[in-house]
């Protein structure tokens, strides 16, 4: 009869629907037939699940159509040569002069894991107009030379205009939705103009401006719109010609 009362002890235990065993540090739980297994693995925290997190991979992105629009001034410089004694001609309007960059393509390329750092590599086509304070234009003379003249009568927006092409590289770094980014520009010039009313519009294209510009810029931006400071490091036009003023340029940045 105790033989018999065992077995059916055993018999019930091991029936039940719910079994304990453990293996060392290892708990188990089967409830109909369903295990759950509770211990072994250290489990883990939230400051283990910030710091050992899987690495993410870095990937390179492609972004289209990124704006710069900004103000110009030019850094004063000395008038020689050709020009000197013809007075400070190229003084211009910093609200009415104005440079537009229009970011084609760019692709960021992270330095780390996290994404925090990156180089970036885009093409950029600019459009600067410098206004002038004086009623003048400039021309190319019997000997090629570009020479400021006089414009009497009713000149309205008197105004130098200039077209470059070219690739910007630099690097950043991105927290959140802050950007900050130090980047060069190389850029050939296509296209150079003078331009003024009196009273009816008159553009000529004139030759004298650096063909090849480099500039470096900073900027900082906020979800993709912030600000940028920018600085020519070539002179606007060539050398010899009469005057190495360089333009500087502060603005707001789009879509970076």
């Amino acid at each position: 009869m105790a033989v018999l009362s065992a077995a059916v002890a055993a018999h019930a235990q091991t029936d039940s629907l719910v079994t304990f065993d453990t293996q060392g540090d290892l708990f188990g739980i089967s409830i109909a037939g369903f295990n759950i297994s509770l211990g072994g693995d250290k489990e883990e925290t939230y400051t283990d699940a910030y710091i050992y997190h899987e690495p993410r991979k870095g990937k390179v992105t492609t972004n289209f159509l990124g704006a710069s629009l900004g103000g110009m001034v030019l850094i004063p410089s000395v008038y020689y040569g050709p020009w000197e004694g013809s007075g400070d001609f190229l003084e211009i309007y910093p609200g009415k002069s104005s440079r537009i960059d229009l970011e084609i393509a760019n692709w960021t390329i992270p330095l780390d894991n996290r994404g925090i750092s990156y180089y970036r590599i885009g093409t950029m086509f600019s459009y600067d107009r410098y206004q002038f304070k004086n009623n003048i234009t400039l021309t190319n003379d019997d000997e090629g030379r570009l020479m400021p003249v006089g414009i009497d009568g009713n000149v309205k927006k008197t105004k130098l205009m200039a077209n470059y092409w070219g690739l910007n590289m630099g690097f950043g770094f991105k927290r959140n939705k802050i950007m900050i980014l130090i980047q060069g520009t190389a850029e050939l010039l296509t296209k150079s103009a003078v331009k003024y009313k009196n009273p009816g519009k008159n553009v000529n294209a004139v030759n004298g401006l650096y063909p090849f510009r480099s500039r470096i810029s900073l900027s900082t931006t906020w979800d993709g719109y912030g600000f940028y400071i920018d600085y020519t490091l070539t002179p606007l036009f060539k050398p010899g010609v009469g005057n190495d003023t360089r333009a500087l340029s502060l603005g707001c940045r789009l879509g970076f």
